[in-house]
């Protein structure tokens, strides 16, 4: 009896006369926590040792990139336009390569058991993730520092801001294209179904993202796509580093894109994980088929709603803050004295703004220069002491209360447009403000805008815009200045 009481448990159950033990298990542990941190960084040694021992992959994140930059310098004759494009290659090199190596890596440890014999291990399946990702955005840092390096100081690339938002962005996209390539490995069974997925998910967007042809230019539809894709958004955030040296809106929102959806890419992927090669679970497939339903048809309602909006509005984004300009000019020829109009000044018809004196005249005589009309100084061009010709403008002036949007529209749409139609104005310097207008006057000449081939070298046919003013009903107590920036949305009338 004693042998008995002294023996250890079997399966699990306890036996009379001994504690029973609660420690857990190898699954227990990984149920009862959400990630290892030693067991991400054991997973991302390996995987950074595996690259650092395979030297052709080595050569395609670090040397490939910087070559097919080197040639693509030698193409254009003219430094913007290659600075344009070597932004966008930034982030396509590094989405690109990451999809490929790591959608290849993951199917070739599936096939040849090292994940099975992974998971079976206290390793988590995010654990797993995590591991790859550390590992891949060290591979993305170097090879984000290496080609920039050979864009910024070898071809002279120049950027307004800073080239570590550069390299940032770089990196974030080499993220996105890791969590799309172990996402896509999920359906393959061999490698070279691994890389036949490439012109079906990369190419798409490498064409679409802008680096041919500006997304402004393509056509509707394809614009609607090109903004479903993530890797669009890399590109746009390259092009605003490249515009501006400020943290702009466009930029973090653009950043939040590629975050987001490098995040959910990665959440699919941890679902869809096995451990060895053959068909997906039941409900994993479910799971795909189902993401990619929802996606369609939130994705088509989307697209249905934005094109009958379109089709609801006459738009331009080449609208202009505009006014009746109230010009100053000298009275007569002499030095320029006593000159009280300097910018965002306030005037009053005929009040005294200044005094010409008159050179070589007997007794030194003065005559005043007076107000026009009533405004607000916005271009000061007089200068205290300058000599100046009778005529010369001195100044620019405009009636704030009384400014208007002149908007060209493109003659094809000029039909839809009629006095009265109510309109929505958006000003770029006030962005979360949205004007009530309407349209007060259709000019009756067309204005001639630039053609294609005389920008681009393409030919096109010239396009003719007839300028159309619109009344702002309400300004809602903002200043709005000539000059502005504007995006008018004429409602049609149906």
């Amino acid at each position: 009896m004693t042998h008995l009481l002294s023996r250890r448990p079997v399966s699990g159950r306890p036996v009379a006369g001994r504690p029973v033990s609660h420690r857990p298990g190898p699954e227990r542990l990984v149920r009862g926590r959400i990630v290892s941190g030693r067991i991400v960084i054991a997973t991302a040694r390996r995987v950074l040792a595996q690259l650092r021992g395979d030297r052709r992959t080595v050569a395609l994140l670090l040397v490939v990139p910087s070559l097919l930059l080197v040639l693509t310098n030698q193409m254009f004759d003219a430094q913007p336009a290659f600075d344009r494009v070597a932004l966008s290659l930034l982030g396509i090199f590094p989405f690109t390569t990451m999809y490929l190596v790591t959608s290849v890596s993951m199917l070739r440890e599936r096939t040849s058991g090292t994940l099975e014999r992974l998971l079976t291990t206290p390793m988590a399946k995010l654990d797993l993730l995590l591991g790859y990702g550390v590992a891949f955005a060290v591979a993305a840092a170097a090879q984000a520092a290496v080609t920039c390096g050979t864009a910024y100081w070898l071809l002279g690339l120049y950027t307004p801001g800073s080239p570590w938002l550069v390299v940032a962005t770089a990196i974030l996209g080499a993220v996105l294209g890791m969590a799309l390539g172990l996402l896509s490995s999920a359906f393959a069974t061999t490698e070279f179904q691994a890389v036949q997925f490439m012109p079906a998910i990369v190419m798409p967007q490498i064409l679409l993202g802008g680096l041919f042809i500006p997304r402004e230019e393509m056509a509707d539809w394809l614009q609607t796509i090109s903004n479903a894709l993530p890797l669009t958004y890399s590109i746009d955030a390259l092009s605003e580093v490249g515009r501006t040296s400020l943290l702009t809106d466009t930029l973090l929102r653009d950043l939040g894109v590629v975050a987001g959806t490098a995040f959910a890419a990665l959440v699919l992927g941890a679902f869809t994980l096995r451990r060895r090669a053959g068909t997906l679970r039941p409900a994993a497939r479910r799971a795909l088929l189902v993401v990619p339903l929802v996606g369609v048809a939130v994705g088509g309602a989307w697209t249905a709603t934005h094109l009958l909006g379109e089709q609801a509005y006459v738009t331009t984004d080449d609208a202009r803050i505009d006014g009746d300009a109230i010009v100053l000019r000298a009275p007569a020829t002499g030095t320029l004295v006593d000159w009280n109009a300097g910018q965002g000044s306030i005037l009053r018809r005929d009040d005294p703004i200044g005094r010409i004196r008159i050179n070589g005249g007997f007794g030194r005589p003065t005559q005043i220069i007076r107000a026009p009309g009533d405004g607000t100084v916005v271009v000061d061009s007089g200068f205290e002491g300058n000599l100046v010709t009778a005529g010369a403008e001195l100044a620019v002036a405009y009636d704030l209360s009384a400014v208007r949007v002149t908007a060209p529209i493109d003659e094809t749409a000029i039909g839809d447009v009629h006095v009265g139609q109510p309109v929505d104005i958006d000003v770029d310097a006030y962005p979360d403000v949205t004007f009530a207008g309407t349209v007060q006057e259709i000019h009756a000449a067309a204005a001639r805008q630039p053609s294609a081939e005389e920008t681009t070298g393409r030919f096109r046919p010239t396009t003719q815009v007839v300028p159309v003013d619109i009344a702002i009903l309400d300004r809602a107590g903002y200043t709005l200045i000539p000059g502005m920036n504007a995006t008018v949305r004429i409602r049609q009338e149906r």
